[in-house]
């Protein structure tokens, strides 16, 4: 995670869910860290080597936004941003081919735009979130 924070926390959620017998969808990885303007952020990240099927990445990363929201809700801090990620290897398979091709779950009554970037390289995720304004 080269360019993130190093104050931060990862959590692994398929091996918490499965800890706590969670049995939804969920993303891979879950980043918390403190940025710049001295806010929470939460990035449930979820990893496609191949083409992902957009209503599974869509579940996954609404189910890990849910996770997030009750670990970020037992924090002192008073503000939380989410930023869901997708990173895939080959695209996404839209459930309508003709539609708008922007990825975006809901959350806690909003649609949250999902920053998307290919699997290899480094700095990727810090490019995501600094573009994004959230580094």
């Amino acid at each position: 995670m080269e360019g993130v924070p190093s104050e931060r926390i990862v959590i692994h959620v398929e091996n918490e869910f499965d800890f706590q017998k969670k049995r939804e969808k969920r993303c891979d990885r879950l980043l918390f860290f403190i940025n710049t303007e001295k806010r929470l952020v939460a990035v449930p990240i979820e990893l496609k080597s191949g083409k992902a099927e957009e209503s599974d990445v869509v579940e996954q990363l609404e189910n890990s936004l849910k996770f997030a929201q009750s670990i970020a809700s037992a924090t002192s801090i008073s503000r939380t941003e989410y930023c869901p990620v997708l990173f895939d290897g080959r695209g996404i398979k839209w459930s309508n081919p003709r539609g708008l091709k922007q990825l975006s779950v809901r959350f806690r009554g909003k649609n949250l735009l999902v920053l998307r970037g290919k699997c290899s390289g480094k700095k990727h995720l810090a490019n995501l979130l600094i573009n994004s304004g959230y580094l």
